[in-house]
């Protein structure tokens, strides 16, 4: 079964005064009044990555490695009903604004935390059966004069009134409402459109791009990002000049590529950078028999920020057969190398390599790896193409292989320093062993239209502990000039962090799956202040300030792609319902003491019927179902930190009320997604194998 990882404005560079002006200008056409002057500043934090370049970097220093032992809570904002949180909140003149599970938005008062409003998605009247595409996943919202943007799971973008959080407009970007898609990512704003993508390249979907206007949700323009049937005729030469570089009947499968996190403004190009996705299906030989590189899969694209049309690409992995997706966060700087002044994109990738790319041509500048890479031997700057090694692409059965499909560097933002020059680095270590798939079921679903939202791979994946260290992960502080380390700190119990945040205070804030929230010395590494959050975090932190005073915020919801590994990987015993959600909010001097909640819990309180009689075969097919429809949300070992463990459920038990549950979306509302597109004898299967587990468990 294939295992996705998740499928989450430019930086002032100090001292650098043409960016900065470029940057003021951007201040001036987002918000007006005095959030003008306080982006200046940067007191507050107005899209995702603060400014167009995604940077994650704040010229804040009121906190700083000299200082920070003293930051203590200010307050805290437990939410109710959340599961996974992974967005970065915005601050936009005194009021935060994030998303939680399934694209649920909030606005909270960013110097009391008190609740201003919320925005219900209502999935129970909207699209209930596609609540189970992103695991509740969702990465944050946009903000433009008034408005704040949020894409939704079901395809829906829309733009809420800033003050009171009602719908100002609504539109479908989904030309198909029964897509194999969904939206999981933040929308980025600029020149009044806003920009949106989407996911799931693994139920077989072909990517896009839209931009919509800010103002009224009319769309401006579309660019695919794998081409389509070619008698049907293609949208652009863009899309076939990709063509060529696709076999057989790919479009039957979508094709993939799709831009379901990054994306970059380059104001000085006027330029949109697209971070695509892997091919669907993952296997390149299933979706494209013979060769080609499929464009523009798992690359950077390049297209006019006004019309959306193709300026250029850089592929990174070519006809990528891993699930090494390009879609993780670039950055924009001006560095000198060898001695001149480059405008670069960076990205350190999933497959392990740190790329430099210039951003006026597209051409590689340099690469190297930040990680354990093994596919490849390294990449050839000449050609911009990898070198890869002997049997990477699995010809001959199945081979092991560094990084996982979880990647090197996921989703979780990275940050750059422009006063160190270092760029911030959430790292993971883990290898995996990848093959062929032992059977084409899962490529059979697909034409299935009662299996249309089973993962379809080609291909077969096991993650797994291939070495003593693996499992682990880290803070890497990266040399982007020298493409060398300068510090690292590993968490030898922690693979699935949070991402990170910098500041002119010269300090790197990050949080971990395991709970602890920390600063460090930016320059050095060195640990200088943590905290125990409770809970595991995978957000990125935000800094802004308010009337003088600078505030750290994170939101702590552990969750997302670590509720598909159960107790073999990413489990680090956070329970469902039993710790609070929160949004914790951090300045100097506070002593507000965060409220208890459990402590993690790794046994389980499993229920049993000692009446009911297990059909061993019935079961059998039960595994099957529950790994292609249950296992994201509920663990492939039923323990997870964003659903029932279902060993423990009395729910589960009963046979008429499980029924309910799933073929009638009885708890759509809370998040549990509907599944009329089982039978009775599918859910029948699902029922007996939960009851095997739970006796199974019940009898240890």
């Amino acid at each position: 079964m294939l295992v996705t990882a998740v499928k989450l404005m430019r930086a002032v560079l100090i001292g650098a005064c043409a960016w900065g002006v470029i940057s003021l200008a951007h201040a001036e056409t987002v918000v007006d009044g005095r959030a003008i002057a306080d982006e200046r500043q940067g007191a507050n934090w107005l899209s995702y990555g603060r400014t167009y370049s995604e940077g994650h970097y704040s010229p804040l220093s009121h906190i700083n490695a000299g200082n920070v032992r003293q930051l203590g809570l200010a307050w805290s904002l437990e939410l109710p009903g959340q599961r996974t949180l992974e967005a970065t909140p915005l601050a936009v003149d005194g009021v935060l604004y994030f998303s939680g599970s399934h694209g649920k938005t909030f606005a909270v008062d960013a110097t009391s935390g008190r609740q201003l409003w919320e925005f219900d998605p209502d999935a129970v009247h909207h699209s209930p059966q596609k609540l189970r595409i992103n695991m509740d996943a969702h990465r944050g919202v946009a903000y433009w004069r008034g408005k704040v943007y949020v894409g939704l799971f079901d395809g829906r973008l829309l733009a809420l009134d800033a003050k009171t959080g009602k719908t100002v407009w609504s539109v479908q970007t989904f030309d198909d409402g029964r897509a194999r898609k969904g939206i999981s990512g933040a929308p980025r704003v600029f020149d009044g459109k806003v920009i949106i993508g989407h996911g799931n390249a693994e139920w077989g979907t072909r990517g896009y791009v839209t931009a919509y206007d800010a103002a009224t949700g009319r769309r401006r323009w579309r660019f695919y990002t794998v081409p389509g049937e070619p008698k049907k005729g293609f949208e652009n030469a863009a899309m076939a000049m990709a063509a060529k570089t696709w076999n057989g009947a790919w479009w039957h499968w979508g094709g993939g590529g799709t831009v379901w996190d990054s994306m970059t403004y380059d104001p000085e190009f006027n330029r949109l950078y697209l971070a695509t996705g892997n091919g669907g299906p993952a296997n390149a030989d299933v979706r494209s028999p013979g060769k080609g590189d499929n464009l523009f899969v798992a690359s950077i694209v390049a297209v006019n920020a006004d019309t959306g049309a193709y300026v250029w690409h850089y592929q990174v992995n070519p006809r990528d057969t891993w699930d090494y997706d390009s879609t993780q966060q670039m950055v924009l700087a001006e560095l000198t190398i060898a001695g001149k002044p480059r405008k670069v994109l960076m990205q350190a990738s999933k497959n392990g390599f740190f790329y430099e790319i210039d951003r006026a041509s597209g051409k590689l500048i340099s690469a190297e790896k930040f990680a354990k890479a093994t596919w490849a031997e390294r990449i050839d700057l000449m050609t911009g193409r990898p070198v890869e090694t002997a049997d990477a692409r699995y010809k001959n059965g199945p081979v092991v292989i560094w990084p996982s499909a979880l990647g090197a560097h996921s989703f979780q933002p990275m940050s750059f320093n422009s006063t160190t020059g270092l760029v911030y680095i959430p790292t993971m270590k883990l290898g995996m062993r990848i093959g062929p798939a032992q059977s084409d079921d899962d490529l059979r679903n697909f034409r299935n239209d009662k299996r249309r939202y089973f993962v379809i791979s080609g291909a077969q994946m096991q993650m797994g502990i291939m070495e003593s260290d693996d499992g682990t992960g880290g803070l890497l502080a990266w040399d982007p000039v020298t493409q060398k380390k300068r510090w690292e700190v590993h968490y030898t119990d922690s693979l699935w962090n949070g991402g990170t945040l910098t500041t002119a205070g010269n300090l790197v804030f990050q949080g971990t799956g395991r709970g602890q929230f920390l600063a460090y010395n930016a320059s050095t590494g060195d640990k200088l202040w943590d905290i125990d959050a409770g809970l595991g975090i995978i957000a990125a932190p935000v800094t802004y300030e308010v009337d003088g005073v600078q505030y750290v915020s994170i939101l702590v919801g552990y969750g997302g792609a670590a509720g598909m590994f159960g107790d073999k990987l990413l489990d680090y015993g956070w329970r469902f319902n039993e710790q609070p959600r929160r949004l914790l909010t951090f300045a100097l001097d506070k002593h507000m003491t965060l409220p208890p909640s459990r402590p993690p819990r790794f046994d389980v309180h499993a229920v049993d019927d000692p009446e009911f009689v297990v059909n061993s075969s019935e079961a059998s097919e039960g595994l099957k179902l529950y790994g292609s429809t249950c296992a994201s949300c509920h663990g492939a070992e039923l323990g997870s930190s964003i659903a029932p463990d279902l060993r423990e459920s009395t729910l589960a038990m009963n046979w008429q009320a499980f029924r309910a549950v799933l073929h009638e979306g009885q708890l759509a509302a809370a998040g549990m997604p509907k599944y009329d597109d089982l039978s009775d004898e599918d859910l029948r299967a699902l029922f007996t194998y939960i009851r095997q587990r739970a006796r199974e468990a019940a009898s240890q």
